[in-house]
C-alpha cells in the first residue's frame, strides 16, 4: 500500500546517478519541519525545470512505499520553494539556545578566578558575531550533536563535566585552563561548516579544520588582551590543538598536560552518549537493541530502566 504524499522538505543529501540505461535519477536525504528524515528516489530527473542541489527547499509529490524493508518517497516531482524557509528544516536542539547560552556564560563565570581567564572570556561572549555562529551551528556535519544549537549544547555540556573534574582533580588541574579548553574545543566550527544549504564544509574547513581555525581565533582574541601570560596561551591553545586525542583522529598533538587529556576524554564522552541517544530516538527504541551503527560499530541496548 502506498500513501500519496505533496510536502515540502529540505534537501538533506543528494547523489545524481544513471540507471543502466542511461537514464538520469536522483536519491536523496529529506528533511520534513519536524526534523525527520527520509529517504527519497527520482527517475528520469531530467523532466525537472531547475537543478536541485543539497539545501534545496523543494516542495515533492509522490508517494511513500516499501523498499527492501525501508520506506522511502517514489518522487513523482519536484518544485524549488523557498530559501526563506531554511531553518523551519533544519534539525535543531530540544533546548532553548538562549538558556543553554546564559547557563554557560552563569556557570563558567562563577568557577573562574584568574583574571587573564576573565578577561578571555569577556572578549568571547561579547563578540556578538561569533555568538550569533556559535549559537545557531551544530557541533558536526552528521556525526554527533548535528542540529541547529548542537555546538553550544555540547560545548555546555564539556564545560559541565570539565568543572566536574576539575574539582575532583583539583590538586593536578588548573581549573581556569580546562575551563578555556572546554569553551574553545570545538569554537572553530563556525568557519568550518556552512549551515546556508544544510550541514556541509566550507572550504576552509575542508583545507585547515576546526582545530586550526579555532586556535587563529582563540589566539585573535589572547592578543588583544595585555600581558597575557604566553605559558597561559600556550596551555589553553594546546587544549584545541590535541582535543581528538590522537593524530590519526585529526589532533594536531597528542595531549600532553593533565588539563588536555581530560578534555579529550570528556569530549569523547559527550559525542558518544549523543551518538546512543540519537541512535535510539532515530529507531524509536522504547527497550531492546538498536540497529547496527556503521560510525560506533555495534548495536547498542537501552535496559528498562534507562
Amino acid at each position: 500500500m502506498e500513501l500519496s504524499i505533496n510536502k515540502k522538505y529540505l534537501i538533506f543529501e543528494l547523489v545524481k546517478s544513471f540507471t543502466k540505461d542511461d537514464r538520469p535519477y536522483i536519491r536523496v536525504v529529506l528533511l520534513d519541519s519536524k526534523g525527520e528524515q527520509y529517504n527519497g528516489i527520482m527517475f528520469d530527473s531530467n523532466k525537472l525545470d531547475f537543478e536541485p542541489e543539497k539545501g534545496d527547499i523543494v516542495e515533492i509529490s509522490g508517494s511513500l512505499q516499501n523498499y527492501n524493508g525501508q520506506m522511502q518517497i517514489k518522487i513523482n516531482n519536484m518544485l524549488k520553494g523557498s530559501i526563506d524557509d531554511l531553518y523551519d528544516f533544519l534539525p535543531k536542539s530540544k533546548y532553548d539556545p538562549d538558556l543553554m547560552l546564559n547557563e554557560l556564560m552563569d556557570i563558567v563565570y562563577k568557577n573562574l578566578d584568574c583574571e587573564y581567564t576573565i578577561k578571555l572570556m569577556d572578549m568571547f561572549f561579547n563578540d556578538d558575531a561569533t555568538i550569533r555562529q556559535f549559537i545557531k551551528h551544530p557541533a558536526a556535519k552528521n556525526v554527533h550533536h548535528a542540529y541547529v544549537g548542537g555546538l553550544l549544547e555540547h560545548t555546555l555540556s564539556v564545560v559541565k563535566l570539565a568543572i566536574i573534574l576539575s574539582d575532583y582533580y583539583c590538586e593536578q588541574v588548573d581549573k581556569n585552563i580546562l575551563i578555556a579548553g572546554a569553551i574553545f574545543h570545538d569554537l572553530g566550527k563556525i568557519y568550518e561548516l556552512d549551515i546556508t544549504k544544510g550541514f556541509d564544509y566550507t572550504d576552509s574547513g575542508k583545507l585547515l579544520g576546526h582545530l586550526i581555525l579555532g586556535i587563529d581565533l582563540v589566539r585573535g582574541y589572547i592578543s588583544k588582551i595585555e600581558s597575557f601570560p604566553e605559558s597561559k596561551a600556550n596551555l589553553i591553545l594546546h587544549l584545541v590543538a590535541s582535543h581528538h586525542g590522537y593524530i590519526e583522529f585529526g589532533a594536531i598533538k597528542k595531549p600532553k598536560t593533565y588539563e588536555a587529556l581530560i578534555l579529550h576524554h570528556i569530549d569523547d564522552l559527550d559525542a558518544k552518549i549523543n551518538n546512543f541517544g540519537i541512535l535510539f530516538e532515530k529507531d524509536k527504541v522504547q527497550t531492546g537493541w538498536s540497529s547496527y551503527d556503521r560510525l560506533l560499530e555495534r548495536q547498542i541496548f537501552k535496559h528498562k530502566d534507562n
